[in-house]
């Protein structure tokens, strides 16, 4: 055998991977946007607590993230409580509303998914997407605006 036939059955090999893992990723997302009702979309602000948003994840399935309706990608964000609960704008991304009935829980937490920091470094925000539990994971990266939004977004909760 030659040797450029040896690369193309590499060559091969490899396209047919990154073909089941692209196909995976899109039967993920076509199934969990059918079980998950859609957020509630808003146009988004840039005012608020700058941060990042780090992922969401099922409440009940901490290691699986939620890729359905575009909430899968990291990136810049910002919070802004409003009367109606907590937008979340995504640069780059659908910005999305968390109703003020829909919120649960907020804490503080070091570790999601794939991304480790500081002890209580990543905020965390529980809340209901129709009758799922979902929990999202901003990172603040100054401990004094982090502690500031703990504060008001806990009063939110319950409200």
């Amino acid at each position: 055998m030659e040797t450029y036939q040896v690369g193309l059955i590499g060559l091969a090999f490899f396209m047919v991977l990154a073909l089941l893992a692209f196909s995976s990723w899109r039967r993920r997302i076509s199934k969990q946007q059918l079980t998950l009702p859609k957020p509630i979309w808003v146009s988004g602000s840039t005012n608020g607590f700058k941060c990042l948003y780090v992922a969401t994840t099922f409440a009940d399935r901490p290691l699986e993230r939620v890729v359905g309706h575009g909430l899968a990608h990291r990136g810049e964000a910002y919070l802004l409580i409003t009367a109606s609960g907590l937008e979340v704008t995504r640069t780059g991304e659908v910005s999305f509303l968390i109703p003020k009935k829909d919120l649960i829980e907020v804490g503080a937490v070091s570790a999601v998914i794939d991304r480790a920091v500081e002890k209580d470094g990543l905020v965390s925000i529980k809340w209901k997407l129709g009758s799922q539990e979902l929990e999202s994971h901003f990172r603040f990266v100054d401990a004094n605006l982090r502690s500031r939004s703990l504060s008001e977004l806990s009063s939110l909760v319950g409200a």
